[in-house]
């Protein structure tokens, strides 16, 4: 007797546990698909949003720059400029940068953590609306597995998507336990959540309406508490709107047309469903005007479906419930032009009714070998979905192996060839960066950077004739742009047009008065010109000013030392030192000193 009561409880365990049992499944399945990204390093944006991000350092920059300002979004490829107002993303970083400073595997744990609990977060919810335990598990550890999720899970600046969702299904959650349980605590958790996923990404104004579907689906009895719940949500969404309003921000500018919207809807489902090559950027995968025949044919069956969906929506509401949810999360990204034609990362919130719809119809058919083929073939497109997602996330891990493997799905991108050829850069294949380089400018002539990069290499190459061109045309397109006006007085200098140097720094420098590397490369030109005062003037002025920048020191001495000033030189190696212990180039400097006494 006692050994079947084991063997009972045994097999119960996921019928009395269901939250804990499923959090063990979720988590070991994220450490499966994601363990890659610990490892990883920052990419793309992040570079810009994080690294190179002073606003991210001191909390008074913080608030300046996030809090009450919008961040500028330029949208090129669709020709015009918008905002966002995510000040909840931007805090998470900034609380990131504090924990971790620049280890970017701590930034990919949150990221890994925020889409765990997502997972869990929509099992409870579909566990509440009465979905029953397997499939409710099955929806959830689909949606974990899926491809298209990684650019927002392995990608530190997409998540903001991950954050938001979070905030959407922790307001759902609170949203029915007000409903059915009334009191101020589940409310005003409700209206902070609302809050919270509003200042996370605009997709959280979508609360509302997502709440709306449900109780619908559910035929949830109207009551006093049904009604103060959704003024609740409501009174979030116009607190949150008012914010942005009194921020300016910008957020979309037109609506698309049927034809883009359509081809759009079709590349969703598309990328959803079967992902066969994935791309970081898509802003160039088609035209806002072009129209494919396949699409429309797409479109017919979202009809179709969506039409048998609603007749048998008495029996089996899921699957017009996640057809729903997956158009009125994905509406805004399709309808609205803000954004660049198409990202992975807009489906994220919208993918886990794609995920639903497809577990409800396997329970539609009454045969039980149909039931068993459809069964099969979502157990099959689980295990594709695992191999895609583990193979997307090692991308991820390998900047060139990321670019490389976009710019097959979307090779026209000038972006893609760009990061490919720093990315190239910085592993030192100068030639192949070079290659990358002309072709981002073949594809946009117009992308001062592009110049700007290719006469960086350049000038490592030693091509200083091939660099200075490539520079000029940089300053054509961005006149003032510091670092190619540096780059440029460096070939300059190079090849022996002192003047035309002397004139780039001193312009720096009336755009830039503190700009201390303008001031070491005067130091330095005035050193080959012989005009010590001058130089030791320029040295003085960029340590002045940089403090804790060696360069500037190790200058003046190397100029101390030519003079005939050995006390002062020694002095100022033994900084250098102490700024950037062991440098060879001082050492041996100081060993010279020491040898002449």
């Amino acid at each position: 007797m006692k050994t079947r009561r084991q063997k009972s409880s045994s097999a119960n365990w996921l019928q009395d546990h269901p939250q804990r049992t499923f959090l063990l499944l979720s988590g070991a399945l994220t450490l499966i698909l994601y363990w890659r990204s610990f490892t990883s390093p920052f990419v793309y944006d992040d570079l810009e949003q994080i690294v190179n991000n002073p606003n991210l350092s001191t909390w008074g920059s913080f608030v300046q720059r996030f809090l009450l300002h919008p961040v500028e979004l330029t949208t090129s490829f669709l020709g015009y400029a918008g905002s966002t107002y995510r000040p909840l993303f931007w805090f998470s970083l900034f609380i990131d940068r504090a924990l971790w400073g620049l280890d970017a595997g701590g930034y990919h744990a949150t990221n890994i953590a925020l889409h765990l609990i997502n997972s869990n977060l929509a099992f409870a919810l579909l566990r509440r609306l009465k979905m029953p335990l397997l499939p409710a598990a099955a929806v959830c550890l689909l949606w974990l597995s899926l491809p298209i999720n990684t650019e927002v899970v392995a990608w530190i600046s997409g998540r903001s998507y991950a954050l938001c969702t979070l905030f959407v299904l922790a307001c759902l959650l609170s949203a029915f336990n007000s409903i059915r349980h009334g009191g101020w605590t589940w409310r005003l958790a409700c209206f902070f959540a609302a809050i919270c996923a509003g200042l996370s990404h605009e997709l959280g104004i979508l609360i509302l309406t997502l709440l709306l579907l449900l109780l619908l689906l559910i035929e949830e009895q109207r009551s006093k508490n049904f009604f103060i719940t959704l003024a609740t949500v409501a009174l979030a969404a116009f607190a949150v709107e008012a914010a942005r309003f009194s921020v300016k921000v910008k957020s979309f500018s037109g609506i698309a047309s049927f034809k883009w919207a359509s081809l759009v809807l079709s590349k969703y489902l598309a990328l959803t469903l079967f992902p066969l090559r994935m791309s970081v950027e898509r802003s160039t995968f088609s035209s806002p005007g072009q129209s494919q025949s396949w699409s429309l044919a797409v479109i017919v069956c979202i009809v179709l479906t969506f039409g048998y969906a609603v007749l048998r929506r008495r029996n089996h509401p899921a699957l017009l419930g996640g057809l729903t949810w997956f158009l009125i999360c994905i509406a805004p990204f399709i309808v609205l032009t803000n954004y660049q034609g198409l990202a992975e990362r807009f489906a994220y919130l919208a993918s886990i009714g794609i995920v639903a719809a497809i577990i409800a119809g396997c329970s539609i058919p009454n045969q039980p070998r149909l039931r068993n083929v459809l069964a099969g073939a979502v157990a099959l497109w689980a295990v594709w979905n695992l191999y895609r997602t583990t193979t997307r996330v090692a991308d991820w891990a390998d900047p060139m192996q990321l670019f490389a493997h976009s710019l097959q799905a979307t090779p026209q991108s000038p972006s893609l060839h760009y990061n490919l050829a720093y990315s190239q850069k910085v592993k030192g294949d100068l030639h192949a960066a070079l290659d990358e380089y002309q072709r981002t400018i073949q594809l946009d002539s117009n992308y001062p950077h592009a110049y700007a990069s290719l006469g960086d290499v350049y000038l490592q190459l030693g091509s200083f004739k091939e660099a200075q061109t490539a520079y000029k045309q940089a300053l054509v397109q961005a006149p003032d742009d510091i670092p190619t006006l540096l780059n440029s007085g460096t070939v300059d200098q190079s090849i022996g047009a002192m003047s035309e140097a002397e004139a780039t720094y001193q312009r720096v420098l009336k755009l830039d008065p503190s700009s201390s590397a303008a001031h070491v490369n005067l130091g330095v030109l005035y050193m080959k010109e012989n005009r010590s005062n001058d130089a030791a003037h320029q040295f003085t002025i960029a340590i002045d000013q940089k403090t804790k920048d060696p360069i500037p020191y190790f200058n003046l001495a190397v100029l101390y030392q030519q003079s005939g000033h050995p006390d002062q030189a020694l002095t100022l190696y033994k900084r250098v030192l102490e700024l950037k212990p062991n440098d060879e180039d001082t050492l041996e400097n100081i060993k010279v000193l020491e040898q002449s006494h």
